[in-house]
């Protein structure tokens, strides 16, 4: 009896089966991968915001920023009266003055994506933080003791003041409309919130390809308008409004005033 063996269609059939199989099987885990990466970058901006609280607590303020040279440190321009001056309003997250572990040779904490790798000069896979600095007569208060060296017993009815000024750290829904103002976000709609005393984001996973930024990754890499750190939902590159994988975080100035007042460190 003659044995009839496969013909190089069916060959050819049964190879483009496997291949799609394959090719389903490799893509299920690149998205699994990713998932995996999404929920660490976000425990690391759960972490960082706990840590940034604990910070509160124990010294009665909220840390400055770290400079790209400061090696996880708060950088501190000035520390005079008991008001502490920053040397910017942002930067990086001082991961060594928050006892964090995981930190870089840089002393700064990668986000999920960089594996440890800053990314070069620019560090772009470094947590970024930013903290207000109000203006005054409360300028520095929320990275002083106590709100700084009071000057009446309203101390914290000023600096809540200066921050309904537009005074505080901006989250908005867009870059569209945003600018200097009592609302930086430009419109009642675009505002997520006008009180963040400080701010932690991620530039997500296309953080070191910068040419890939939609316009509201390119203000959270660059802030060019300051005080603003937009946030929205994950979209694909050519989406409409454009790429955007960035993780934000924040802490309200009220949240930060509360845990001072109740410890008896302000009024």
């Amino acid at each position: 009896m003659k044995q009839r063996g496969f013909s190089l269609i069916e060959i050819a059939i049964g190879l483009m089966i496997i291949g799609l199989v394959a090719a389903g099987m490799i893509a299920s885990i690149g998205q699994q991968n990713e998932q995996r990466r999404i929920a660490e970058a976000k425990s690391q901006l759960s972490l960082a915001r706990d840590a940034v609280m604990a910070f509160v607590t124990t010294q009665g303020r909220l840390p400055c920023p770290a400079s790209n040279v400061s090696n996880g440190q708060e950088a501190i321009a000035s520390n005079v009266g008991g008001v502490i001056t920053c040397s910017l309003e942002a930067g990086f997250l001082p991961a060594v003055t928050l006892g964090l572990p995981g930190v870089s040779a840089q002393g700064l904490l990668g986000n999920a994506w960089g594996d440890g790798n800053m990314g070069g000069a620019t560090l772009p896979w470094a947590l970024r933080y930013g903290v207000s600095a109000l203006a005054a007569p409360v300028a520095s208060a929320l990275t002083s003791p106590g709100l700084g060296a009071p000057t009446s017993a309203t101390r914290r009815t000023d600096v809540q003041t200066s921050i309904n000024n537009g005074n505080g750290f901006f989250v908005c829904a867009s870059s569209t409309g945003i600018g200097a103002g009592v609302n930086r976000c430009g419109t009642p709609a675009n505002l997520l919130a006008n009180n963040a005393g400080a701010v932690i984001w991620t530039l997500g996973a296309n953080g070191g390809d910068a040419a890939s930024f939609s316009t509201d990754e390119q203000q959270n890499a660059n802030l060019g308008v300051a005080r603003v750190v937009i946030s929205r939902g994950f979209a694909p590159r050519g989406a409409t409004g454009g790429m955007y994988d960035d993780l934000v975080t924040w802490v309200p100035a009220s949240l930060v005033m509360d845990r001072l007042l109740a410890s008896g460190a302000v009024q």
